[in-house]
């Protein structure tokens, strides 16, 4: 039924509870997992200042990407399912449904809010956007 999960994360407990679901759900179906984390391109401007050169900030903010994306990587191989992971900077959502388009995934598991916590009736932004534009599925789990 599933071949390729896509799990957005951005290092987040509530990611890594949304990365959990998707563990076990690709685990059912023998699935792989695609690891996205989204450097949000509004983020670099917010961080630099004359002071901050931009490469510091974009590569402290990688760092962090990156960290997100190995973890849920950990997760998965504690489960033995097979992961890739991928770090890409842009818009959230557009990145997450392009991300979709490019693996071929079947469904998109992903948290109900990121880590700002902003709060909109149900849905954070992103996942709002996520599940009103994608093409497949898309499973929200709640922290």
């Amino acid at each position: 039924m599933y071949e390729t999960v896509l799990v957005p994360t951005d290092g987040s407990a509530r990611s890594r509870a949304a990365a959990r679901r998707a563990i076990d759900l690709a685990a059912t179906y023998g699935a792989t997992i695609q690891t996205l984390s989204v450097i949000d391109a509004s983020d670099l401007g917010l961080w630099t200042s004359a002071d901050v050169p931009v490469d510091r900030v974009q590569a402290s903010l990688r760092d962090a990407a990156e960290m997100a994306v190995e973890e849920i990587d950990v997760l998965a191989a504690e489960s033995d399912v097979p992961c890739e992971t991928t770090v890409r900077i842009g818009v959230p959502h557009r990145e997450i449904l392009d991300a979709v388009a490019e693996a071929g995934a079947d469904i998109v598991v992903m948290a109900t809010h990121g880590r700002t916590g902003l709060e909109h009736a149900l849905l954070g932004s992103t996942t709002e956007r996520v599940v009103r534009l994608a093409d497949v599925p898309v499973l929200t789990v709640r922290e």
